[in-house]
């Protein structure tokens, strides 16, 4: 009887919005690192089975409500498109819309929803400051883009072009964070930042190659 007191009293927490909080603030911690970390994978992964949680307990407890996973999962897919394609905003904010969007829906009350991911995002920041203090920066996020991007089939021919601009000046004419666009000798060319997030109009130097994507630092004067 007490054990069967006490599932019942686990069912209620995990459904709770105090659990929905907890869930959220630690994925979103474990976001940060995949974005500060060399090695993000795991993660991402540990971001992934925290939400995972989050909406599941959702459709065990609520009568198979789906909505919350299906938003969550589309706004990965255009979170995912704005990484690797640069320059599509566009999927960006409809990405951060939906993910915001399917967190508040996971809970019972959709204000403290709302409140959960304003603390979170709080939390987050002086987190994410904390770590730049410590000699931290993009780094995890670069690596992955750059994982990804070695894994297609890559034209020679380009690369070796490419390579020839290796130590040219250029000029940011998006923001890159990470991805973006630059223009060297009135040409537009894909571009990774090295490390961080830079913004438009930046004067830059061309430092490396990766697949069809020129690696960018700030230029030193």
């Amino acid at each position: 009887m007490q054990n069967i007191f006490l599932v019942a009293r686990a069912n209620n927490f995990i459904t709770s919005d105090i659990a929905a909080f907890l869930l959220t603030l630690l994925g979103m911690i474990f976001l940060s690192l995949s974005m500060i970390k060399k090695k993000p994978t795991a993660y991402i992964t540990i971001f992934f089975i925290t939400y995972f949680v989050l909406f599941a307990s959702r459709i065990v407890y609520e009568g198979a409500n789906f909505y919350p996973l299906l938003l969550f999962i589309f706004a990965v897919i255009f979170i995912v498109l704005e990484i690797f394609i640069p320059g599509f905003t566009v999927t960006g904010i409809l990405g951060a819309a939906g993910y915001f969007t399917s967190v508040v829906l996971a809970f019972n009350d959709y204000r403290y929803g709302i409140l959960a991911i304003i603390i979170s995002i709080i939390i987050n920041i002086i987190f994410v400051k904390t770590m730049f203090k410590k000699g931290y920066s993009f780094k995890g996020l670069t690596h992955l883009v750059l994982s990804t991007e070695s894994n297609l089939k890559e034209n020679k021919e380009e690369v070796n072009e490419l390579e020839k601009l290796v130590g040219s000046k250029a000029k940011s004419i998006s923001s890159l964070g990470p991805t973006g666009f630059i223009l060297i000798d009135g040409v537009k060319y894909n571009a990774i930042s090295y490390d961080g997030y830079l913004d438009n109009g930046l004067d830059l130097k061309v430092i490396a190659v990766k697949g069809r994507y020129l690696i960018v630092d700030r230029e030193v004067k």
